[in-house]
This record gives C-alpha cells, sequence and structure tokens, in this order.
C-alpha cells in the first residue's frame, strides 16, 4: 500500500513525558513507560530510525535527537513529507503526545532539529489553559514561507513547518514518527501570521478508513474538532492574552484545501532548502 518510502512510517519514541531520564536512558517506569519502550522497539527495528535522548528532560538543555544507523538526522529534512505513493498520506512527527502540557517542538534553528522544549524569558514553557487535547507536531519538509503573504489568509507564514494536530485516541510518545490521513486544516492567525493546522487522523487507527472529511470525523468524535478548535483560540488567555484569531470564520477547510496546502508549503520549503529564499536563521542540515 505504501510505497518506498514506508520505511518511515513507523514511530520513534522516548521512555517518559514527565519524568527526568539521564541521557540516553530508556528504563520502563511503570506499565506506560513500559508500553513506550515497546512502541520504540515494535517499530524502529523496520525504519531504522531511533531517538535518543540528550541531558535530563524538564532542563534547559534536554533535547531529543533522531538517528538513523549511527548518524544525526533531522526530523524536519530527512523524514520524507508523503507516506504513499498516491500523496493521500503524510508522515507526521510527534512533539506533544496528547494529555501532556511541556510545549515540546522541533527546534528549526539548530543542526540537526532535535525536540526540544520551547523558551520564554528564560523558563520551559507549558500549556497553562489545559493539557493538550490530541497529539501534537508538525510534517516533515514543510514550511511557511514568513516573505510571502498566502492568497487565501492575507497573512504571511509564520516560518515553521506546518503544524498537525493527530485525533486518534491513543497518546503518541514524544518523537513518534507515522504515517496519518489529513481531512481538514485550520487556518490560525497567530500575532499576524498565517500558522496551519493540519487536522489528520494516525493512518493504522481503526477508524481511519471511516475518516475522508471534518464530518466523517465529527461523526466518529462528536464534539472533537470543535473542542480543538476553541482550545486553540483560548489557550493563551490563560497566559494573560487575548484570544487567537482564525481565519474562514473559525471553520476547518476540506480534504482538497488541505492536500493543496501541504503541497504549497512542501514547494517553499524546496525552494528554501536550495537556498532560492534567504535563510539567516534556521538549520537546513
Amino acid at each position: 500500500m505504501m510505497g518506498a518510502q514506508a520505511g518511515f512510517l513507523s514511530s520513534t519514541a522516548v521512555c517518559g513525558r514527565s519524568v527526568h531520564l539521564k541521557p540516553s536512558a530508556c528504563r520502563a517506569i511503570g506499565p506506560v513507560f513500559q508500553a513506550q519502550r515497546s512502541y520504540r522497539r515494535a517499530n524502529l527495528v523496520r525504519a531504522n530510525l531511533k531517538t535518543v535522548d540528550e541531558g535530563e528532560q524538564g532542563t534547559l538543555e534536554y533535547r531529543l535527537a533522531f538517528q538513523k544507523d549511527t548518524k544525526k538526522v533531522s526530523p524536519w529534512h530527512d523524514v520524507p513529507l508523503y507516506a504513499n505513493d498516491e500523496k493521500t498520506l503524510v508522515n507526521y512527527v510527534n512533539e506533544i503526545p496528547k494529555g501532556t502540557s511541556a510545549k515540546m517542538e522541533i527546534a528549526t534553528e539548530e543542526a540537526n532539529n532535535p525536540i526540544k522544549q520551547d523558551v520564554k524569558k528564560g523558563a520551559l514553557r507549558f500549556y497553562k489553559y489545559s493539557d493538550s487535547l490530541v497529539n501534537y507536531g508538525a510534517l516533515p519538509q514543510t514550511w511557511e514561507d514568513p516573505n510571502e503573504k498566502n492568497e487565501d489568509t492575507g497573512c504571511n507564514g509564520d516560518n515553521d513547518p506546518v503544524d498537525v494536530i493527530e485525533i486518534s485516541a491513543d497518546a503518541k510518545p514524544m518523537g513518534a514518527v507515522y504515517a496519518v490521513k489529513p481531512f481538514g486544516i485550520l487556518a490560525l492567525l497567530d500575532e499576524g501570521e498565517t500558522d496551519w493546522k493540519v487536522l489528520a487522523i494516525d493512518a493504522a487507527d481503526p477508524n481511519a478508513e471511516k475518516i475522508n472529511s471534518v464530518e466523517d470525523a465529527n461523526e466518529i468524535y462528536p464534539g472533537l474538532v470543535d473542542d480543538v478548535t476553541d482550545w486553540f483560540r483560548m489557550y493563551k488567555t490563560a497566559e494573560g492574552k487575548g484570544e487567537n484569531e482564525y481565519a474562514f470564520g473559525g471553520k476547518a477547510k476540506d480534504t482538497a484545501f488541505t492536500m493543496r496546502i501541504i503541497a504549497e508549503t512542501h514547494e517553499s520549503y524546496k525552494k528554501l532548502k536550495a537556498g532560492s529564499i534567504p535563510n539567516e536563521d534556521l538549520s537546513l542540515n
């Protein structure tokens, strides 16, 4: 079913989300972490891709690095975007597991782009509004161009890979890389920048075949899309800021529109990577 890139569909994982681990440690700490370790063993062997803890979780220095064989690789640059020949599935990098609050992200300015915790005014960032309702991460080999005004939203891009809201019921480990099926997209306007958020579901989820639209998702997970839309509108209010805004009245666009935005941001990424767009801050190796 998948094409030649199927080796990247499997998951990577770390062994803990809310505990401190020593560098490169992978200990089972209770049933949850045992499951995460099994998830890692079962899937990384096929992908030949693994994650390595560098530093101690919960510190400014902590990084989750990616390796293929013995070489460090980038989850942004070295994982292909499309997960099948038909380009109906895309690969996804999970940054923030469902039910957690640490604001983890791909470090686009660092060599090999490990995952790190976002920092503001020298302090690690956590969601204050609530824990994440979904698995949340990014699409490899995409980029929202801050120099180009999007014709659909009227705002420039936010200089990041495209975000993904992954709605499957299970919490996935930080650093998991797997195929997802997009079915819609939200256009958050964050401080005047376009911040696309693809709605998707794990392609291996039993409900994936049934979900081809936002309407389908609403039937299987009643209220979830609306809840997530409201969450991203409101979450900064817990930090004393105003509500976020959306283009299109906060309504999700359909699958065809979603795939067009993914393709456009992939083209922007390729121009960035080729050096045809000026870049001083992002690490492209």
